[in-house]
């Protein structure tokens, strides 16, 4: 069992998105678990689950139905940092887009990309990967992801990028957004589709790339095979201390101690090794039982009391703040939203 980690690289992107919706920055990083100090360092991680609160946070924050469109038009292949250097220097669109699935994991490893040839057109498409992702399911996550393609495209390309059409998956927008999209797009739109995708010639997958430096690109890809292996290293450490988590839940009293001895390190050390992949303790503990919870609570049978019992909080009224703190709500009335049977 691992935990899908990304590198604190990506924070400085973020925070520009967060940044748009008129956020308090600080008070979700406190809320999030999130040092500061770790923005911008790709020896440094944050989880998928931190990356989905900050993202849904603030697409919820926006008012402007047009947020995703805006932000992913803005996009520049420099803005993916590691990612966007090495789909540059490569010395076609097609190797570009080669090194975009060998190296997502850097800045997107919820999404699975997949390009397909037919007749004279290639089509890229995207579909969310990792499931629980609140971000993914909104409309502003499918118009950042299909404008953030074609601003990178048109940036790799250092000019137009010819669209035969681009499909989305959420329904047509009524008003006056139809035209920001046809302004931007200058194609056929399809909404309601299937993935959110692009189809352009497929000619143009051969088009040289004006930034090809291939000596630089091997060199980008030495540095991109160590951040992916500090991601694999991290993951494993943080999925360790969950698997056991899970294991001692409703057994024994899960602490930094009884984790630390069970994974044969000193609580110090653990500590150490979570700081460096961007969470905490209490995150992770935090995460198991919330799991746990919102399973339990699905059950007609389930008694409150001894959840919060197994869950190892001293009293109910305990558990009712952290699971309000966790879900939003209380956990009766989860329980009364998602009772099965």
């Amino acid at each position: 069992m691992t935990t899908t980690l990304l590198p604190a690289s990506i924070l400085p992107g973020l925070l520009e998105v967060s940044l748009r919706s008129a956020m308090d920055i600080p008070a979700l990083f406190e809320r999030l678990g999130i040092d500061v100090e770790i923005v911008g360092r790709s020896d440094r991680f944050i989880s998928l689950k931190q990356l989905d609160e900050l993202l849904y946070s603030a697409f919820m924050e926006s008012d402007d139905p047009l947020f995703g469109l805006r932000i992913g038009a803005d996009n520049h292949y420099g803005n993916l940092d590691l990612l966007g250097n090495l789909m540059a220097t490569t010395e076609t669109l097609e190797a570009g887009l080669a090194m975009l699935f060998q190296y997502k994991d850097l800045l997107v490893p919820y999404l699975d990309f997949q390009l397909t040839r037919q007749g004279d057109t290639a089509q890229l498409s995207v579909e969310t990967g990792a499931g629980g992702l609140r971000f993914t399911g909104t409309r502003i996550h499918n118009d950042l992801v299909v404008s953030t393609m074609v601003a990178i495209g048109r940036s790799l390309l250092a000019g137009d990028l010819p669209l035969a059409e681009v499909m989305f998956l959420h329904p047509e927008p009524g008003g006056d957004d139809l035209d920001r999209y046809r302004e931007f797009f200058q194609c056929p739109l399809i909404f309601s589709a299937r993935a959110n995708a692009i189809v352009f010639p497929q000619s143009l997958l051969a088009t040289p790339l004006p930034r090809a430096f291939p000596k630089y690109n091997e060199r980008l890809k030495r540095s991109a095979d160590q951040v992916l292996s500090g991601l694999s290293r991290a993951a494993g450490v943080s999925g360790q201390v969950l698997l056991r988590m899970q294991g001692m839940l409703g057994h024994i009293d899960i602490t930094i101690d009884s984790v630390a001895e069970s994974l044969a390190m000193s609580p110090r050390t653990l500590q150490r090794r979570l700081q460096e992949e961007g969470t905490r303790f209490a995150i992770l503990r935090d995460q198991v039982k919330h799991r746990a919870a919102c399973q339990a609570l699905q059950a007609w049978n389930c008694d409150m009391g001894a959840l919060a019992q197994q869950l190892g909080f001293s009293d109910t009224a305990n558990f009712y703040h952290a699971f309000k703190r966790w879900q939003g709500c209380a956990p009766g009335e989860y329980r009364r939203r998602n009772r099965a049977g």
